[in-house]
């Protein structure tokens, strides 16, 4: 169970990845093929607003309800990807099954190592490489 929690937690690193690629390397980065208006954070956050204008208010769905942000922008939409992998990847996480220590802190810690070496490693790989032109 602890590789389908780490695959979650990937995945959560890979889409926090792509969240600061379109913030800050937009133009330099395979995002730059796609759409501007839905990957270019630097433009793509008004897509929640009518016609693009904060002053005319946020979009609505059947004139009721505002128009769900995380399918406006790229940007939204893999912040909340990440959200749900992360909370998946704590609901699947059996640690314990892979390695036992008599600590239980020493579990823990083994398990922080492994989780935060694995975040920086595919966020690197993705952010410094892989979304790269």
């Amino acid at each position: 169970m602890m590789l389908i929690s780490l695959i979650f937690f990937i995945l959560a690193s890979i889409s926090n990845a792509v969240m600061d690629t379109c913030s800050h390397h937009f133009s330099n980065s395979v995002f730059s093929k796609l759409n501007p208006k839905f990957w270019d954070a630097t433009i793509s956050w008004m897509n929640k607003y009518v016609d693009g204008n904060p002053s005319k208010g946020i979009r609505k769905l059947f004139w009721i309800i505002n128009f769900p942000v995380q399918l406006t922008d790229a940007w939204h939409m893999f912040k909340s990807l990440m959200i749900i992998f992360i909370c998946a990847s704590i609901a699947t996480f059996k640690g314990y099954t892979i390695y036992y220590f008599e600590y239980e802190w020493l579990n823990i810690a083994i398990a922080i190592i492994v989780y935060g070496t694995t975040w920086n490693l595919f966020f690197s790989l993705y952010y410094g490489y892989i979304f790269k032109k």
